[in-house]
């Protein structure tokens, strides 16, 4: 063993990892691999401590981030040393029995290794570092699947061979499917991804697929899976090629499954009657399966990493569209995404300066925050407490650069980033995928703030406090890049890309649901009523019907429909209901002239038609139902009334109280309703 000294370049051990210095690996700390000393260390003022310490020089270290499956001739060693190029399927070994870590994963500054630091840091100075533990390569070796090294287990067998029988052709496997979305740096990588696939592998993708085959591959693929990972990879070309090619994983599976068109010849005009066709219907199914089962093969030969902690978030999404928001199914995978996150760490990302930054930084920054945001619209549409808290986070906003930019050459990137204003934003005047992540995390941090407040049973704001977080609210938004800025008229302009017009809609109505929290927080401790609330809630109907009325131009997110309207649209609904029964615009009118009676009647009777077109088999229908029969019956009731419009009927005693609270179901906000509707319905929100 030896110690590096400072003109000793970035050294790799076997497992792909940079080396990391003494102390940091003895605590297991991201260490940021700086020579002579790393900024932890120079931090803690433990410079004398901030020793390299590797493996002896006679034993040669790789520089390959994947070690090889199994022993392999010197020249198949060879190649892997180099930058993984592509090669055909016959140089790839299909046995099993590989090495693969289990490390513990993330260890804070309160786990039980941080206890001997100082010790250890002691005893390596007083002894020299000749005598200190070698450094573990926390590697293992997992036993082989089934217990032989070629035999799989019935169950790994029936997964694999499902997930591979499910890929489509090369001729209709190549084409991907992408939506509009903030979680768009994965495209470049499906992207090559999906060539790779196919050049390596189309042979086993043709019409008439062998069992024998198909279970070679699965092999093949399991034993690739079981690799270590390395997620702190700094060359976007050697992190790709981790998973691509002839070292593809299931992980590159799964995410691949989510832009796959499994079943061609959808029929687009059922958009349009608000139903899936049969076609969608079974496309989904398969792309939701075989997601679902490469998670599971996933978690039997990967310790967790980035792609894995991205097709957990995906199941997520994909289960809501399938059960709805609320179901358990959604709640427990969120939970696991959240779990894998902090596991790995991606809560704790260090970069002290922009020369730190790399593409496996971008990545987890981004993972990261957007789970985050996930987060926080998950509590807004249940009211359950959050999974995660910023309190115990400190990983920064990703750099708002371009994915092409952030997959390309070094220098492309850091050219990049120093253009960037000293906020993080882009100069362009562009909308990125990173743009939207961004804004949406900067809004999700106050809503946090926000569920403090209505969530917490100690918890109590004064109205200065509220006041206080409504002005950093406004202001906040209001600094954001002017590409971002919404403008009604948008949604008439055919000249405004979908990206764009979408990603500032989107940005709005979660800036809006914050002001909606915010306003009935000020009402509820006893602020007095200027029509703040009446007027946010307006807005937020207003703005979300465009997915209805628009849907030639917002076709892509026709999938979305169900829980935008209800997250959105049915909450601010019941403050506009709650106008006509307690009518108060005849007594002073609003100071914005558009919130009259009639237009809020109008607002309503569209609100029903986007509720009425969203199918009742559909996620979120039978939600989308009940609210609807609520809004009508307050339509009805308010139309229908003997009594004068400015007086409320006798027979529907509100209860002002259940209108403050934060629960978003309209069967609550709507007291006198809720006998009519059964109680199992009520036990799952």
């Amino acid at each position: 063993m030896y110690a590096t000294n400072a003109s000793t370049p970035l050294l790799i051990r076997r497992n792909g990892r940079p080396q990391a210095c003494d102390p940091c690996r003895k605590r297991k700390l991201a260490c940021d691999h700086t020579q002579p000393v790393c900024s932890r260390c120079k931090k803690r003022k433990q410079d004398a401590s901030c020793i390299y310490i590797v493996s002896d020089p006679k034993t040669p270290l790789s520089n390959s981030p994947l070690p090889s499956p199994a022993p392999s001739t010197s020249s198949a060693a060879a190649r892997r040393r180099n930058s993984l190029p592509i090669q055909s399927p016959t140089t790839v070994r299909s046995d099993i029995q590989v090495p693969t870590l289990t490390r513990p994963g993330y260890l804070g500054p309160t786990s039980y290794c941080d206890i001997y630091e100082d010790t250890e840091n002691s005893l390596s100075l007083l002894q020299g570092p000749e005598t200190s533990t070698p450094q573990s390569e926390n590697v293992s070796h997992h036993a082989p699947v089934g217990g032989s090294q070629n035999v799989m287990s019935p169950r790994v067998r029936d997964m694999c061979l499902t997930v591979l029988r499910n890929i489509p052709s090369a001729t209709q496997g190549s084409m991907l499917r992408f939506k509009p979305g903030s979680d768009g740096w994965i495209r470049p990588v499906a992207l090559q991804a999906v060539k790779s696939l196919y050049d390596v592998f189309k042979d086993y993708f043709g019409v008439n697929r062998s069992t024998t085959k198909l279970e070679e591959l699965a092999r093949i693929i399991c034993t690739n899976t079981s690799r270590p990972f390395s997620d702190d990879e700094i060359d976007p070309q050697r992190w790709v090629s981790q998973f691509t090619g002839e070292n593809t994983r299931w992980e590159i599976i799964g995410l691949l499954s989510i832009f796959w068109e499994f079943v061609p010849g959808s029929d687009n005009a059922a958009i349009w009657k608000g139903k899936r066709s049969a076609e969608f219907d079974r496309g989904f199914s398969i792309s939701r399966e075989n997601l679902q089962l490469c998670c599971e093969l996933c978690k039997e030969f990967s310790a967790g990493n980035s792609l894995m902690l991205y097709l957990s978030q995906r199941c997520t999404v994909v289960h809501s569209m399938f059960v709805g928001d609320a179901n358990l199914l959604v709640w427990r995978s969120h939970a696991e995404s959240i779990s894998l996150l902090t596991f790995l760490g991606f809560h704790a990302v260090e970069e002290r300066s922009r020369h730190q930054a790399s593409v496996s930084n971008e990545v987890k920054k981004r993972l990261f925050h957007h789970l985050f945001t996930m987060a926080m619209v998950v509590v807004s549409f249940t009211g359950r407490p959050p999974l995660i808290a910023s309190r115990y986070s400190s990983t920064p906003l990703p750099f708002d650069v371009s994915d092409e930019v952030l997959f390309s050459d070094n220098e492309t990137f850091m050219k990049a980033v120093e253009r960037l204003d000293e906020r993080g934003w882009n100069t362009d005047g562009e909308i990125y995928p990173a743009t939207r992540i961004r804004a949406r995390t900067i809004i999700a941090a106050i809503r946090e703030e926000l569920f403090e407040i209505a969530l917490g049973n100690e918890q109590v704001a004064s109205v200065e406090t509220l006041l206080k977080l409504r002005a950093r609210e406004l202001q906040t938004v209001s600094e954001f890049p002017v590409c971002l800025h919404f403008d009604p008229t948008d949604l008439e302009n055919p000249e405004v890309p979908i990206l764009t017009l979408s990603s500032r809609l989107f940005v709005q109505l979660e800036h809006l649901q914050n002001m909606f929290f915010i306003e009935r927080l000020l009402l509820r401790n006893g602020h007095e009523d200027k029509g703040d609330l009446l007027k946010v809630s307006y807005e937020l109907v207003t703005l979300t019907l465009p997915y209805y009325l628009n849907l030639d131009r917002l076709a892509a997110f026709r999938n979305d429909c169900e829980w935008l309207v209800m997250a959105y649209a049915v909450p601010a609904g019941g403050i506009l209901c709650l106008e006509l029964l307690r009518p108060t615009l005849h007594i002073r009118p609003h100071s914005d002239p558009r919130i009259t009676r009639s237009n809020i009647i109008q607002k309503l009777s569209l609100l029903i038609a986007y509720l009425n077109w969203v199918s009742p088999w559909g996620p979120n229908g039978d939600l989308c139902s009940d609210a609807k029969s609520v809004i009508q019956r307050v339509l009805d009731q308010t139309l229908n009334a003997a009594s004068s419009v400015y007086e409320p009927p006798a027979v529907l005693e509100w209860d002002f109280s259940t209108q403050l609270d934060f629960n978003f179901d309209l069967l609550d906000t709507f007291n006198w309703n809720r006998p009519d509707f059964p109680p199992s319905q009520q036990s799952n929100q």
